[in-house]
Formats: C-alpha cells, structure tokens, sequence
C-alpha cells in the first residue's frame, strides 16, 4: 500500500529513512557506517564519503552496508566505481553486506552480491 506521499506505509522499516553516513576510525581501517536508504537523492553523499576515505593514508576501508534498507542503481553505480577504483588503485576496499531484502534482491539480480561480500 502506497501512500499519497508515495511511500511504503506497509514496510516503515524500509522506507522514509533518509541516509545516514558516517565514518570513523577503528584501529587500523576506516569505517564508513550506511544506514536507511540510498538512492539518486543521497548517493552523492555516499560517494563523497567513500572518495575522502579513499584519500587517507588508511590500508583497510570498510564500507559497511548492515543497516542500508534500500539501495536504487544510483546508489549501486556508486558502490561498483568505488570497487573500480579500489580494484586499480590499492585494493584497500570491504564491505559488511545489508542484510535488509530489498538490498540483498537488487544485488541477487544485479549479480553484483559477490562484490559487496
């Protein structure tokens, strides 16, 4: 059920949470924590946080998606060029997978899980 805000009303877990990015410094790697949803209006901010981790002297970037409940191809265009650039530039880059099902489907019909694991 939709409502006429176009919202999912019968899975509040899954939409209405804007982005919430942060990262942090745990021992030896760089955290960058997603959370709520990421999408052509908040993947910008995903990658502009992956990019300044990526300037940082730190061998080990872990991207961890556990509390990302919705992801659209803006926000998987952004996590694949991140892979990319690590691939080519140092391999320096792990992700913890969402676990959330509208993640975990895009990603099955992608084939792009093995990637973000």
């Amino acid at each position: 059920m939709r409502d006429d805000d176009g919202s999912n009303a019968s899975s509040p877990d899954m939409r209405g949470k804007p982005a919430n990015i942060e990262s942090r410094r745990d021992g030896n790697s760089l955290v960058v924590k997603v959370a709520g949803e990421i999408d052509l209006s908040t993947a910008d901010q995903l990658d502009v946080a992956i990019r300044e981790a990526e300037k940082t002297e730190i061998n080990q970037i872990v991207v961890n998606l556990s509390a990302l409940s919705f992801l659209d191809s803006t926000g998987l265009a952004v996590l694949l060029e991140a892979i990319k650039r690590d691939r080519r530039d140092g391999d320096r880059l792990s992700f913890v997978p969402s676990k959330h099902e509208a993640v975990t489907r895009l990603l099955a019909l992608t084939g792009t899980a093995e990637l973000l694991e």
